[in-house]
């Protein structure tokens, strides 16, 4: 919830938060909004890379993850690990991240699900409140949570 001084939603209000400044950003009146994008592993290929793609990419406000993924054309059955501004949004096989709504600035990356994330680097890492509650559901962090084949279904 914006300007809820207990929630941090974005880059944005976390530097905010640290400084101390708790108050509600101007409404920007815009068309679209810019986001940093960035894929990996064979995702790559949907921006255009083979290993890494790396731009900008231009969305309407309000966009959300589920609004990127479908523009992209990327099957969520495919995706790995997303951050969002260095906080952990989704795993493999949850998909809570879809709702994620993006704001400008934003910094996005998209892991494909070949790519593993050593257990030993997980603990304490930050993580996006639905994503923790996800987890409190789940339990403790796996690799994947669905096989590919269960992801499309």
């Amino acid at each position: 919830m914006k300007g809820d001084p207990g929630v941090v939603s974005n880059r944005h209000d976390a530097v905010d938060v640290l400084a101390g400044v708790l108050f509600e950003r101007p409404k920007v009146d815009s068309q679209e909004i810019t986001i940093d994008l960035a894929l990996y592993g064979p995702l790559a290929r949907f921006a255009g890379g083979h290993h890494v793609a790396q731009r900008p990419e231009r969305l309407k406000p309000g966009a959300t993850m589920g609004d990127l993924v479908a523009r992209l054309g990327i099957d969520g059955s495919e995706i790995g690990y997303v951050f969002v501004n260095a906080v952990l949004c989704d795993v493999p096989g949850l998909n809570v991240s879809k709702d994620l709504c993006l704001e400008d600035g934003d910094h996005v990356g998209i892991f494909s699900r070949v790519h593993m994330w050593p257990y030993q680097y997980r603990d304490g890492v930050r993580m996006s409140p639905s994503l923790k509650e996800a987890l409190e559901v789940h339990g403790a962090m796996h690799h994947s949570y669905t096989t590919p084949e269960q992801s499309k279904a």
